[in-house]
């Protein structure tokens, strides 16, 4: 496949580098066969190193990340090779020059870019496909700490109330599980045992998958007890008969409808900590239960922190 007509018109179509290139609308085969000529030119110009990289960055990304991380990360690469694909060599002026135009958006999106970027390179390293890190001793851009808005547990019941009762046994297990949202969606039948659960998070070092064991309280029990078994995972979207990825609008429509301000899953789960830390649970017990490898990042859910897990679930039982 290279030169052919197509709808009365000709166009070339080849691949190279596991891309495939095409364009369509010449009016002569001649006219199709100079462009493609031109178009394989200009690809021998192209780094096939960092071509490489990418390539190898997405598919460790694929096996070992989440869907939404992976997603993110392609997104970057793909503007990445056609900002560099071409280069001779990456600087470090070419990653500032890249991060600057991105901060002149958003910092927080520019800081989110250096990490994975720092990652693409790391990996290069690692595996030998790339001799440096032009990323070495880039610092993130600063930014002013928002504090993060925590609902009250008045307006999480206000939700519970307004949502159908599948929609609110889905947000009792976010609120009992403590869970990200990511983990709950992909939360199995077989991840659910007599006295605990067991979420599933990449968030860890090194992206490794990590099991986070919640002991279930009364609610949460009860809660699980009245959602039909249909399927491999506890919550399935019934138009694709998958998991769901993320229910944004479902959060959305029922903080509308109970007339409260918006708030996120990862706020429930910030309400959730929070509630614990003024029941008196220790740091340390709140750390497990929320899977973070560090009692700092469980530190800036909480402002003054002072057991068992089980005991601690047991408290989050206003939540009904």
């Amino acid at each position: 496949m290279s030169i052919y007509k197509h709808q009365g018109r000709w166009m070339y179509d080849f691949e190279k580098h596991k891309v495939r290139h095409k364009k369509s609308g010449f009016r002569t085969k001649v006219d199709a066969q100079i462009a493609e000529a031109m178009a394989r030119k200009n690809l021998k110009k192209t780094n096939s190193d960092f071509i490489a990289l990418c390539e190898s960055r997405l598919r460790e990304l694929k096996t070992r990340s989440t869907v939404k991380w992976f997603k993110e990360n392609k997104l970057l690469i793909k503007k990445l090779v056609i900002k560099w694909g071409r280069k001779k060599e990456i600087t470090r002026d070419d990653v500032e020059e890249f991060l600057n135009n991105a901060a002149t958006t958003s910092t927080t999106n520019a800081n989110a870019q250096l990490k994975m970027i720092k990652s693409l390179f790391l990996h290069g390293m690692e595996k030998k496909i790339w001799n440096s890190d032009p990323t070495a001793n880039i610092k993130k851009f600063p930014i002013g700490k928002k504090r993060k808005y925590i609902p009250p547990l008045k307006d999480i019941k206000a939700v519970l109330n307004e949502a159908t009762p599948a929609d609110r046994l889905y947000l009792l297990v976010v609120a009992h599980s403590l869970g990200r949202i990511t983990a709950v969606n992909q939360l199995r039948w077989t991840d659910i045992h007599a006295q605990h659960i067991s979420l599933y998070t990449r968030k860890g070092k090194n992206s490794d998958l990590k099991e986070i064991v919640i002991p279930m309280n009364a609610v949460l029990t009860e809660t699980i007890s009245q959602i039909p078994k249909v399927g491999e995972y506890v919550f399935m979207n019934k138009l694709t008969g998958k998991p769901y990825v993320y229910r944004k609008r479902l959060l959305k429509n029922l903080c509308k409808k109970a007339n409260v301000r918006l708030f996120t899953y990862h706020g429930i789960r910030h309400f959730t900590a929070s509630y614990l830390d003024n029941q008196n649970t220790p740091l340390t017990t709140i750390q497990k239960l929320l899977g973070h490898e560090r009692a700092t990042t469980t530190d800036g859910y909480l402002q003054e922190l002072r057991g068992t897990t089980t005991d601690a679930v047991k408290k989050l039982e206003d939540i009904r």
